[in-house]
């Protein structure tokens, strides 16, 4: 290559590497109103849960508080999501949840699907990575939840489990039947999941692994 041909080809490399599209591109954040589509239809989420009646209960689209009745702040991220003391100084700047389960008053499967955006992907990391820490100070063992002028409840926390990008553990107690929580990132997009079906397995971390897959492809 010559003095001339290898110039211009330095120019073409600085081009491409400005403007970050010549090979793989930029992936910019996903929007805060997309949010909504990226959550499991019911349709899949029956389909997750081996379930057929399964309907949207409810949506929301600020986060919970349950920090007065569960004065352990280790164990509040078990709380179906998302909890605002969880994620109170990430920087998160939208959610969208939905809560899933049988219109009938003795159902059998109950579902929270939760998608929480951040300014970046690397913002979304850190609150990982974050978790990646905060979780196993309730490993393995019990806590309560408060309703005055009700007996506590009692929950017990299995182990916490981190498996690539996934953290997920399982709780059991109370009236209701054992539950698994799943915790993932794609791109700036935190994905939070509950799923309580009669047999917990790796449901919530299948349904977040879904939501996943749609937030990768916006």
């Amino acid at each position: 290559m010559n003095r001339r041909q290898l110039t211009v080809a330095l120019a073409l490399a600085s081009a491409c590497i400005f403007v970050a599209s010549c090979s793989r591109g930029t992936h910019p954040p996903a929007a805060a109103d997309a949010l909504d589509g990226v959550l499991l239809s019911p349709a899949e989420i029956n389909s997750a849960m081996g379930a057929t009646g399964i309907t949207v209960n409810g949506t929301s689209t600020a986060m919970s508080d349950d920090s007065a009745n569960i004065p352990d702040k280790d164990c509040r991220f078990i709380d179906p999501p998302p909890e605002t003391s969880v994620y109170d100084g990430s920087g998160w700047t939208a959610v969208h949840s939905q809560h899933l389960r049988e219109p009938v008053d003795d159902f059998d499967h109950e579902v929270w699907q939760a998608v929480v955006s951040f300014p970046s992907a690397n913002d979304a990391g850190h609150f990982f990575a974050a978790s990646v820490q905060r979780w196993p100070a309730c490993s393995n063992r019990q806590y309560h939840y408060i309703d005055p002028g009700k007996p506590d409840v009692v929950f017990t926390v299995g182990p916490i489990v981190k498996i690539g990008d996934t953290l997920s553990t399982t709780r059991e107690g109370g009236e209701g039947s054992a539950c698994e929580r799943a915790l993932t990132v794609s791109d700036n997009i935190a994905i939070d999941v509950a799923a309580c079906p009669n047999n917990p397995g790796n449901t919530a971390v299948n349904i977040a692994h879904q939501i996943a897959a749609k937030v990768a492809k916006l």
